[in-house]
């Protein structure tokens, strides 16, 4: 085997559209130059290692992102000869199992988020990887004897297997001819020949059932995300219209209240005239209008002293309403400006720490329930460092409250229906993996209550 060349491949819907040495790389990433190709792109690459004959002897499939001046995006920090050092083996391209790293199959856990999984069907990744290498873009100084002998785009392992073909005769690659067999067949090297081929192909097929197990699960999860958050926003709304009905309810009482009184009202009033006119005569239908004048006069005078003397409070409760909104808008405002002056003040003081630190490829790794080891980059410390909990709530994108009901259940998953003395139920109940997937008064339920509530 010759020098191994180190290059990095970037993809655009499946398909190899540029590649690079791995020093070339390095100065992107030490903001010398950047790749305007690629600006404000999440795009997908690939680190490879390819040997003088210009095959691939390992991958590492990974994502960067760069902002809208072709600038690597963040504290992008990935030890991709690390990955590939302890990653496991994949499909034969030419140059027996070559090593793979990628999402389904990472060596180091806190990693795998930022890896991608390759495609592993015919004609897929690694056989656009293989014919690029083939292509030699890059100008690698191969190795190989025969130029003019045209070179397969496809490795054996992509081809399919003849499974009734019999054995083709030795070959004597000096004479170009058939070998004479001889008198004891050479089953040593058959053999080896036959292993290396069947760890190839069982490698190969662990990575596929890896990557095929990784796509269904991303699936299984979004497709429950989504149905979690569609049941979220319909208990919402559920919430939101029986508050809506119980106001609508208290309202209808209380109009109903006033009418049936306004309706006694009315009646005696009406028994009242009826009594006078039953009694007739014209005096006392003077001294009806007079009576009707003195009630109507009475009625209004009431009626604008009750209106004094709510609006007296009124006014004052508005204006009070007034001057505490303006105190909370100048308390914000103060708010505002003190936890600007302290991000500041704890920027000042701590990032000259942080970023030798992360210059010298120090990785912030921290262990929460919820999202397992989270990389937390230099910029993002600060915040991680005044609420964690708040932090990891916002990446597991769950409300704060959500995150302690599911952190309580995920430490001791028992029912927590509460009976009248205030004590637990505390029949185990399933243990739920993922915040996003935690539903309060439900996941948290056993059968007999989770039944009862509904």
């Amino acid at each position: 085997m010759g020098a191994l060349s180190e290059a990095i491949v970037f993809f655009n819907d499946g398909n190899v559209v540029k590649e690079m040495f791995f020093a070339e790389f390095e100065a992107v990433l030490d903001d010398v130059v950047g790749v305007p190709d690629f600006a404000g792109d999440e795009v997908q690459a690939a680190f490879v290692q390819i040997e003088g004959s210009l095959k691939i002897l390992g991958a590492v499939f990974f994502t960067i992102s760069f902002d809208a001046r072709g600038r690597v995006a963040g504290n992008w920090n990935i030890p991709l000869r690390h990955l590939l050092d302890h990653a496991s083996l994949g499909p034969d391209l030419g140059a027996g199992p070559i090593r793979v790293a990628c999402r389904s199959a990472c060596p180091v856990a806190w990693y795998r988020r930022q890896l991608w999984d390759p495609d592993m069907n015919s004609g897929g990744t690694f056989q656009r990887m293989s014919i690029a290498a083939e292509r030699n873009r890059l100008g690698i100084i191969s190795e190989r004897s025969d130029r003019s002998a045209p070179q397969s785009n496809v490795a054996d392992f992509f081809r399919p297997a003849a499974g009734n073909e019999p054995l083709a005769a030795p070959v004597d690659r000096a004479a170009g001819k058939p070998a004479p067999s001889p008198s004891t067949p050479p089953a040593t090297a058959f053999n080896r020949r036959y292993r290396a081929k069947l760890v190839a192909l069982r490698s190969a097929e662990k990575l596929n059932l890896l990557t095929q197990a990784e796509a269904f699960q991303s699936t299984i999860d979004r497709q429950a995300e989504d149905l979690t958050r569609q049941l979220r926003e319909r208990e919402a709304l559920i919430k939101a219209q029986k508050e809506r009905l119980a106001e609508m309810n208290q309202q209808h009482k209380e109009l109903q209240s006033l009418l049936e009184a306004q309706t006694r009202l009315i009646s005696q009033k009406t028994d009242e005239i009826e009594a006078l006119l039953e009694r007739g005569g014209q005096d006392h239908k003077q001294q009806i209008a007079v009576l009707r004048a003195e009630h109507a006069e009475s009625l209004e005078r009431q009626l604008k002293e009750q209106a004094i003397k709510l609006g007296e409070p009124l006014h004052r409760r508005e204006r009070e309403l007034y001057l505490r909104a303006k105190e909370i808008v100048d308390l914000r405002r103060e708010l505002s400006v003190l936890r600007e002056q302290n991000r500041g003040l704890m920027l000042s003081s701590d990032n000259q720490l942080l970023q030798n630190m992360s210059e010298k490829g120090v990785v912030f790794v921290a262990y929460h329930p919820g999202v397992e080891h989270l990389v937390i980059s230099q910029d993002e410390m600060p915040e991680y460092l005044n609420n964690p909990l708040a932090y990891v709530a916002s990446r597991c994108e769950v409300p704060d409250g959500q995150y302690h009901e599911w952190l309580a259940h995920y430490r001791l998953p028992i029912c927590r229906q509460r009976d009248h003395s205030g004590q637990y139920c505390g029949e185990p109940v399933t243990k739920v993996m993922r915040p996003m997937l935690f539903r309060p008064g439900e996941s948290d339920r056993c059968h007999e209550h989770s039944a009862s509530l509904r």
